[in-house]
């Protein structure tokens, strides 16, 4: 029996075999070969998605590790600042006393800029992560405080800059550190007339590193702790993932504003001589690495190679910074 035809739209004829569907067979390749191809392009979305996952945690690494490096050598490239004064008061001192709240204690020290530990701990500060280094930086403020601006929890320099002043030997006539009062900050300005030299407030501070940030999530942070007459401040997280810690110290034995010797150690009556700090950091990536695991040892100036084991991939930070205000003392 003849096949029956169709006529299309247009009048020609057409067989119904030209009609027929794809089999069974060809519908399961086809979907087997869809799933293959939807499968593939899935395998590379999470592999692309991973590398770029790994790739924002680098860039945040290296960029924590820059900020917090940055935020060290500001402080102390700036510490022993103490606005015009240029002679500290003998008799030298032989430690800065970095947990004081003592303003007599403060003014005997200044001629110690920084202090550092990179083992064991100041006893103000509780929560410092074991084995890190802590570094204790002190300086006046490079901003003037405005009489009204005065806070009475906080210590203030004010420098003379009368000449009659300048070059007394009584107490409080050169200089004072203290906390407001009447008529306490009341040195001259040049003209030695009624105007007053400006107030700075005093800064007292220790940069250490936190087993926790703000959160307490076990995220290793760079914080710091100011002090004042009323005692230690509240920490403040200021980088995280900052793993580690360590400092060490240029000494200038001559007196010509030159480091002689480096120490990590220094003993105390060579603290005043201290003109510089080589500092080096260690940044921790904030999350871990699936599939990594950090087999590198990681070597921070003499201390006891660090040797991880973990998943978080880490970066080392060393640089030098000079104590630009206690070497322009020691050179003019």
């Amino acid at each position: 029996m003849q096949r029956p035809e169709k006529r299309d739209p247009s009048g020609k004829c057409r067989s119904l075999s030209a009609e027929r569907g794809v089999s069974l067979v060809e519908l399961m390749i086809s979907m087997t070969l869809g799933l293959l191809v939807i499968g593939a392009m899935t395998t590379i979305f999470i592999n692309n998605s991973q590398s770029r996952r790994e790739l924002d945690k680098a860039a945040q690494q290296l960029e924590n590790g820059r900020y917090a490096m940055q935020i060290l050598e500001d402080e102390i490239s700036l510490a022993g600042y103490y606005t015009t004064l240029s002679i500290v008061d003998s008799p030298p001192s032989t430690t800065a006393s970095p947990c004081s709240a003592d303003l007599d204690v403060w003014k005997a020290s200044m001629d110690i800029a920084v202090e550092g530990v990179n083992a064991g701990n100041f006893a103000c500060i509780a929560s410092s992560k074991a084995g890190t280094g802590m570094l204790f930086v002190q300086r006046a403020s490079t901003a003037i405080t405005a009489p009204g601006a005065l806070d009475a929890n906080r210590g203030y320099l004010q420098v003379s800059l009368c000449g009659n002043e300048y070059v007394s030997t009584t107490p409080d006539i050169r200089f004072k550190i203290k906390t407001p009062g009447a008529g306490v900050f009341n040195l001259k300005q040049i003209d030695c007339a009624a105007n007053l030299a400006p107030v700075h407030q005093y800064i007292r501070r220790v940069f250490f590193v936190d087993q926790n940030n703000v959160a307490g999530d076990g995220i290793p942070t760079l914080k710091r702790v100011d002090f004042s007459p009323a005692g230690a401040g509240t920490a403040v997280a200021l980088v995280e993932g900052i793993d580690d810690l360590h400092f060490e110290y240029a000494l200038d034995t001559s007196g010509d504003g030159s480091p002689d010797l480096f120490s990590e150690a220094p003993a105390a009556n060579q603290l005043i001589n201290i003109v510089g700090v080589r500092v080096w950091l260690i940044a921790r990536a904030i999350d871990p690495s699936p599939g990594y695991l950090d087999a590198k040892t990681y070597q921070l100036g003499s201390k006891d190679p660090i040797a991880p084991g973990d998943a978080f991939k880490r970066h080392v930070f060393n640089t030098y910074v000079e104590l630009t205000h206690p070497v322009a003392r020691r050179t003019k």
